[in-house]
């Protein structure tokens, strides 16, 4: 919220946060009471800068009453140092919290239905320095008509002010802020204590002492807007009540006026308003003081306390106990284990763990509130002996084939202790009464195993689990195929297993499930599978394995022959010995088509791919391979050109004509020294004459061979003419726009063209032109082939510098003469400045196009004579200044 105050000549109070807290007391069984809702408050305040405030207010309301609610706005006056009003700030309501009911002693417990809100606003304000300082009020009607020791208190309301001092007594001060909330509760008849301090942040001196409440507001103007300011009325005090004698009691209430400490015994009980009050001094010097007032209850309070052990409800669980309190209206205790050999025999702890010295029967001893008047106090016993500790040793997994297990009890037992064994259905014995049993199970799976002790009275139970694994079965997959070469894959058919260990016969392992294994050499090797049930339980298999190396059959890789007269020489190669029985097939269209032996020859009749094989018998294996014979026809060179006449330089595109069954490398002779590689070349002849030109192509594969096209006189390349002329002048003024042209080239067509649509053919002349710029004047020539060339010079038109600037003009309107605007060509750059009498330069532009149009900011400029200057840069770059005057005419 943003808040402006505004008096004589100061103005601001902005960003103020007010806080106001409200204390609810609800009435207890003492008498029902009818009140208004305002039990207490405080106002204080913060400096935060720069005449920056925020200031607090905390207002207590009875939240069990029938009153009126929080105010939903706080309106917090502001006063000068004569009591003059400035300003009203409203501070939103922020919310309330409950306050808590505080009694200082454990014996006693408060009646259920007191319940006091509080409620905080905030507010930020700027408050200027202003001599005798600021005062702050809030007023609220009406109190609590329950309150024994002031008059009429449902007709008095209630004010809570605080001074900001005097800049000259304290700048940017605090003022102290209260530690603790106001108690709410005391007990009839028994001491109360209360701190009541506060804080200061300047570390300015405080003293404490009992104060008045003022009033303020009534049943008719319940609620002040803005607040009256001073001078404060206080409220007056009942018959044999008094600022320092507040509330019944004996011996009275005192408060230490260095420590804010309060203490005191109520003796009579009821409802009292009680004031304190905190001075703040700043080098001895009185600079402000804070008030807080509030309604305090006196009541008679209620003792109960119950001491409570929880009873033994185990036995023989060691000597370490865990004793747990059931006690009721209690916030110490003592406990004593009657252990007098122990040296931790006693315990203030809520539930405590001891350790006895020994076994035995002990009284237990509590004392719940020990050392107050409503201390109470229990006794138990409790029989303390060791644990039996009952287990048996764990047992290892084992499989299902021939499973036995051995049990024997263990533990803290006498010869006297009863054992009675659990080992599930699935065992046999199923059950046992000794403390050792031979056991074995008929299935597989997790089972519960447990052991049931009895001795000295007590009875333990210990379980553990017994696993028992499926039996595994090794199985290798016989082998089913030979001749594959060293390398085997082998099968794993094992079931029930979770590792395997492979032994290939020849010292090698492996421990994957499905190996892959290759031999150093062909042979008979014993395989070995050991199949592993999680490392407890085992089993073996065998077989035999019969390697030979793979037959690799080839031969050598032929190059394709031409057509006429082809004939492939073939000779078997591979890992065969001289036994080995060789047959080769050369398809129908093969002469031979079959053969045997290590060497063949076949020749085919036509182009093509021929598929031929040969297959080998050895060591009770067979082996094949394949290949395919190519025979291709003669590569034959031919090509022709796009164009075969030109003019100098001529460039002409070649294309290949040629035929092959394989790729062709090519290699261009054009006739004038030049060659090429490409398939279809482009080449440029830059000299005139007449060429040959030959293609040759081979190949490196299929038909090797060679070919060669030559065609003679192909090409003819015509000169080209040369382009030259004479141009006079290449710069010339616009005022004198003539050249002359003489042709230089002595070619048979001769042509100008003047860039400035204007053509001219013929070999001398003289052109005119009708405006400025640059200007490309070209040539063109063709000799007696046809042939032309170009050239282009260029000349320069330039404009003359023209000025013409008027000596007056009559921005009337009218249209005639309404803008001041020189006339100006031949520039490249352009500053025009106009100044008035006093030399103030007040128009200025760089754009030939624009004027002035007789007004300066937006007004009309008065009729009077102006200077103006032009400032240019010619085309031929020449830097020029003209100053004169204009007449402003109406």
């Amino acid at each position: 919220m943003l808040l402006t105050l505004f008096h004589s000549n100061y103005r601001g109070f902005s960003n103020i946060f007010l806080v106001i807290g409200v204390f609810i007391i609800s009435i207890f069984p003492i008498k029902q009471v009818v009140a208004s809702h305002i039990v207490g408050g405080v106002m204080t305040y913060q400096c935060l800068g720069g005449n920056d405030y925020q200031i607090n207010l905390t207002v207590y309301r009875d939240c069990n009453g029938a009153g009126a609610p929080f105010d939903p706005s706080a309106p917090i006056g502001i006063y000068n140092s004569n009591g003059n009003f400035l300003n009203v700030l409203s501070a939103p309501f922020p919310g309330s919290v409950l306050v808590p009911i505080i009694l200082n002693n454990p014996c006693l417990i408060s009646p259920p239905n007191v319940c006091i809100e509080r409620a905080d606003y905030q507010i930020l304000v700027t408050l200027p320095p202003l001599a005798g300082g600021y005062t702050l009020v809030y007023q609220r009607c009406c109190r609590n008509g329950s309150a024994l020791n002031i008059i009429n208190p449902i007709n008095m309301g209630s004010t809570y002010m605080v001074k900001i001092p005097d800049p000259g007594l304290a700048s940017c001060n605090n003022s102290p802020v209260f530690n603790n909330p106001p108690p709410v509760m005391m007990c009839n008849g028994f001491e109360f204590t209360y701190d009541l301090s506060a804080t200061d942040v300047d570390g300015d001196s405080l003293v404490y002492e009992f104060g008045d409440p003022i009033n303020g507001g009534d049943q008719i103007n319940p609620a002040p807007n803005p607040p009256l300011g001073p001078p404060f009325t206080t409220i007056p005090w009942n018959a044999g009540f008094g600022t320092n004698n507040q509330i019944p009691s004996n011996p009275l209430f005192t408060i230490n006026s260095q420590t804010g400490f309060l203490s005191g015994t109520p003796t009579v009980n009821g409802f009292y308003t009680f004031a304190i009050k905190i001075k703040e001094y700043r080098n001895g010097v009185f600079i402000g003081e804070v008030i807080r007032d509030f309604l305090l209850v006196v009541t008679t309070c209620t003792t109960n306390t119950v001491s409570d052990i929880i009873p033994q409800t185990t036995l023989c669980t060691g000597l370490t106990i865990n004793f747990f309190n059931n006690s009721l209206n209690a916030s110490s205790f003592f406990w004593d284990f009657g252990d007098p050999i122990s040296s931790n025999n006693t315990s203030t702890a809520f539930n405590p763990i001891h350790t006895f010295s020994d076994t035995g029967t002990y009284t237990i001893m509590l004392i719940a509130n020990p050392g107050y008047f409503c201390a109470d106090t229990s006794y138990q016993t409790y029989v303390i002996k060791d644990a039996i500790n009952a287990s048996f040793l764990p047992q290892n997994t084992q499989c299902l084939n021939n499973n036995s297990f051995t049990f024997n009890a263990l533990g803290n037992f006498s010869p006297n202790a009863i054992f009675s064994w659990d080992f599930s259905t699935a065992a046999s014995p199923q059950n046992s009464s000794t403390s050792q049993q031979q056991v074995t199970y008929n299935g597989i799976g997790n089972f519960l195993a447990s052991l049931t002790v009895q001795d000295f009275g007590c009875t333990e139970t210990y379980t553990d689990t017994i696993k028992i694994l499926p039996s595994p079965s090794a199985q290798i997959v016989p082998q089913s195929v030979f001749c594959d070469g060293l390398t085997s894959n082998f099968t794993n058919a094992s079931t029930s297993a979770t590792n395997y260990l492979w032994d290939f016969g020849d010292n090698n392992t492996s421990t994957l499930t499905n190996p892959t294994y290759t031999y150093a050499d062909s042979g008979t090797y014993n395989v070995m599978l050991v199949a592993n049930q999680s490392n407890v339980c085992y089993d073996t298999a065998f077989s035999t394995f019969i390697l030979f190396s793979e037959l690799t059959i080839s031969f050598p890789t032929q190059q394709g022959q031409c057509l006429p007269n082809n004939l492939f020489n073939l000779t078997a190669q591979g890992n065969f010995n001289s036994n080995a029985v060789i047959n080769w097939n050369f398809g129908s269209l093969g002469s031979p088509t079959t053969a045997m032996g290590t060497n063949a020859t076949v020749s085919f009749p036509d182009t093509g791919f021929y598929p031929i094989s040969v297959t080998v018998q050895n060591y009770g294996c067979e082996g094949s391979y394949n290949d395919t014979l190519g025979v291709y026809l003669v590569p034959l060179s031919n090509f022709f050109a796009e164009s075969e006449i030109g003019c100098q330089p001529f460039s002409v595109k070649f294309h290949d004509n040629s035929f092959s069954t394989t790729p062709l490398f090519y290699f261009w002779q054009f006739g004038d020294g030049s060659f090429s590689t490409a398939s279809s070349p482009t080449h440029t002849y830059l000299f005139p004459g007449v060429f040959d030109v030959t293609l040759t192509v081979r190949t490196d594969s299929g038909c090797i061979d060679t070919s060669t096209f030559y065609l003679s006189d192909l090409i003819t390349v015509n000169p080209k003419p040369t382009a030259n002329f004479s141009v006079d002048p290449v710069k010339l003024s616009i005022l004198n726009p003539h050249i002359d042209i003489t042709d230089l080239s002595h070619e048979q067509v001769v042509t100008f063209d003047f860039d400035d649509g204007s053509v001219f053919s013929g070999i001398s002349t003289t052109h005119s032109y009708q405006d400025t710029g640059h200007f490309n004047v070209q040539q063109i020539v063709i000799n007696e082939f046809g042939c032309s060339d170009t050239l282009v010079k260029m000349v320069w038109v330039y404009a003359e510098l023209l000025l013409y600037v008027p000596n007056a003009f009559t921005p009337d309107g009218d249209d005639l003469n309404d803008i001041f605007l020189p006339i100006i060509s031949g520039v490249e750059e352009y500053e025009l400045l106009l100044f008035n009498r006093w030399g103030e330069l007040f128009f200025k532009t760089k754009d030939q196009n624009v004027g002035w149009d007789g007004t300066t900011n937006g007004k009309q400029a008065p009729i009077d004579s102006y200077t103006w200057k032009i400032i240019v840069k010619t085309n031929l770059h020449q830097h020029y200044e003209k100053i004169g005057v204009v007449h402003l005419i109406r």
